[in-house]
């Protein structure tokens, strides 16, 4: 097990932006140089063979206790978005396997929920994304396969560990009525967009080299939800697995 080492970056609370806009950019905190080269040990995502995208995902239940954010792993389950907002065959509705996460990512997700406009009495389920996609003479730099899209979450989040020797990956927040960007932006290293996810539907361009062969971009993707609403256990799978693309 690969532990973390943090040094916060200046709090900059970002909740009255986040209620204004739905969405809000943050910076994350600076993991350590062993905590980011876990993205060298990301299994490749059998379930997406015609891209170069390595994955892996650790579920929590999180809760806030007296003095700090405290995240509880939860059991490993398949992952499973619903088709209603995930138009790819390979991924809607489709139970994926993911490998479980080496690292610790409690404080990125303790600076996610320090700047939502939630309770601290409340119950969290949270889903933790780690994702390296690699952009070569053989594979095409496709961040979002899926295209504009919801995760089906309350909130989502992408946070930028690494970018090396890649042009692209603009993050896209969309107003899903008109279609219209309503905000566009590269995310640089260590910063993160939450975005609202019930309000609007968010992309990502993709990625190629700069120069050379190959490049690659790393992040996380949070996603958090309240207890009640937790996309995860036999009744989440049920409902996620209802219906199929076509």
């Amino acid at each position: 097990m690969i532990t973390a080492t943090v040094q916060l970056q200046q709090d900059t609370p970002a909740d009255n932006e986040f209620l204004t806009n739905g969405f809000c950019l943050i910076d994350m905190p600076v993991m350590s140089e062993i905590f980011q080269a876990s993205f060298a040990n990301l299994p490749r995502d059998s379930h997406s063979p015609s891209r170069l995208r390595q994955i892996r995902l650790s579920q929590y239940m999180g809760f806030w206790d007296e003095s700090e954010w405290l995240f509880a792993l939860l059991p490993q389950r398949k992952y499973v978005q619903p088709a209603r907002y995930i138009k790819l065959a390979e991924a809607g509705g489709v139970p994926r396997h993911r490998e479980l996460l080496e690292v610790d990512p409690s404080p990125l997700i303790g600076r996610v929920l320090d700047t939502l406009p939630v309770s601290k009495k409340d119950l969290f389920q949270i889903n933790v994304n780690q994702i390296r996609v690699v952009a070569n003479e053989l594979f095409r730099g496709v961040t979002v396969p899926e295209g504009p899209h919801r995760d089906g979450h309350e909130y989502s989040v992408i946070a930028v560990a690494r970018r090396t020797n890649v042009k692209g990956g603009e993050t896209q927040v969309i107003d899903p009525t008109s279609n219209e960007v309503v905000h566009r932006q590269t995310l640089k290293e260590n910063q993160a967009i939450i975005i609202d996810d019930e309000r609007y539907i968010h992309y990502a361009t993709n990625i190629e080299p700069v120069e050379g062969e190959a490049g690659f971009r790393d992040i996380w993707v949070i996603e958090v939800n309240h207890w009640e609403n937790r996309a995860y256990g036999r009744a989440h799978e049920k409902l996620a697995m209802a219906s199929e693309v076509k």
